[in-house]
């Protein structure tokens, strides 16, 4: 379903990794459990899994109670608005799980609050899925690990050149001080497939103004634009006012994106999407979960944060063809396509 411009911006910057569309509701306040399950074999332990209510949580949800269900109890509590800290917390202490599963940032800086509130406690290992920047720390969380949401740069441009028939060798990135480890990174991977990554860093609090200068600098001499999901520089007001018109004028670059909201032909932000498949991302979860509860339910000592196995392609159709050269085959290689 295509956003239109109201319900797209209210979708951010909250829930980047987690909005449902166009679906806006007032959400109930308070500690609510919104989904339960009773393993009908020997029960290996008891989950947490913190959640907002979005089509896409829902989706890992599905994956990860499919592997989990059997053998764990599972207890999801919505996480979202105010007060995500204090339903983690009754969860918690309601529940004693074993392990806990965390999805979207604002849960895993809420459950952060918690740890550092109570420093002494011992608190179930945590598996983070649906946060950005997860690639090379557990977010400062003791006993945790997770798979990283962003999938890497190298994967959306190969899948990229599959759709655009101009040459891609030149990818342009504005982004912020926090994010330069990660742009590093994935620059590096790049590199080695002889991809050139072009960075454009802002202030921490950047404004419309510098946001549209730097998208405009970055454009004269790349490719493509890569847009990092970056809340601060995800705010309605930044897209509206600095994203918005920067991209909607020439040169027109494609957008890679890593957020399906993002994409929505109502107004021309993101052209192409590669995203993990959100049922199999609950589902290697729910691997990593059996890997903790084999380990004594701690985090074993070598566990690294995981790249997603499995991603789908989405595209915004009409920007792509009004704007782009599309190979012949292109639509053949998309798993969604917005018209």
């Amino acid at each position: 379903m295509a956003l239109n411009r109201r319900d797209f911006l209210a979708c951010l910057p909250l829930g980047v990794l987690g909005c449902a569309g166009g679906e806006q509701r007032r959400v109930q306040s308070g500690y609510v459990e919104i989904a339960r399950t009773a393993p009908s074999g020997e029960l290996k332990g008891t989950v947490l899994v913190a959640m907002p209510e979005t089509a896409q949580t829902k989706e890992v949800w599905t994956g990860l109670n499919d592997e989990l269900g059997k053998e764990c109890s599972l207890v999801a509590i919505r996480a979202e608005g105010d007060g995500i800290a204090a339903a983690i917390e009754r969860g918690v202490d309601t529940h004693k799980p074993s392990g806990i599963v965390l999805m979207n940032n604002p849960t895993v800086a809420a459950y952060r609050a918690v740890q550092r509130k109570h420093r002494a406690a011992q608190f179930p290992a945590a598996v983070i899925v649906m946060t950005s920047f997860l690639d090379g720390h557990p977010q400062q969380l003791s006993a945790a690990t997770g798979i990283s949401y962003e999938v890497p740069l190298i994967t959306a441009i190969t899948n990229l050149r599959k759709v655009i028939a101009t040459p891609i060798e030149r990818v342009g990135v504005i982004l912020r001080a926090p994010q330069r480890a990660f742009v590093a990174r994935q620059t590096e991977l790049a590199r080695r497939e002889q991809i050139r990554v072009i960075s454009q860093e802002v202030s921490h609090s950047a404004n419309s103004s510098e946001l549209k200068w730097a998208l405009r600098r970055v454009k004269q001499n790349v490719d493509v634009v890569w847009i990092l999901n970056d809340d601060r520089l995800l705010s309605p007001k930044l897209i509206s006012e600095g994203w918005l018109p920067g991209l909607n004028e020439r040169p027109f670059k494609p957008t890679v994106v890593g957020a399906a909201s993002l994409v929505s032909p109502a107004l021309s932000f993101g052209t192409f999407a590669v995203l993990p498949d959100h049922t199999a991302l609950g589902v290697q979860a729910a691997s990593l979960v059996f890997d903790i509860a084999d380990n004594g339910w701690t985090v074993p000592p070598d566990a690294e944060v995981q790249l997603p196995l499995s991603t789908t392609t989405s595209v915004d159709l009409p920007q792509a063809r009004e704007r782009f050269e599309l190979r012949a085959d292109a639509l053949k290689q998309i798993d969604r396509i917005l018209e």
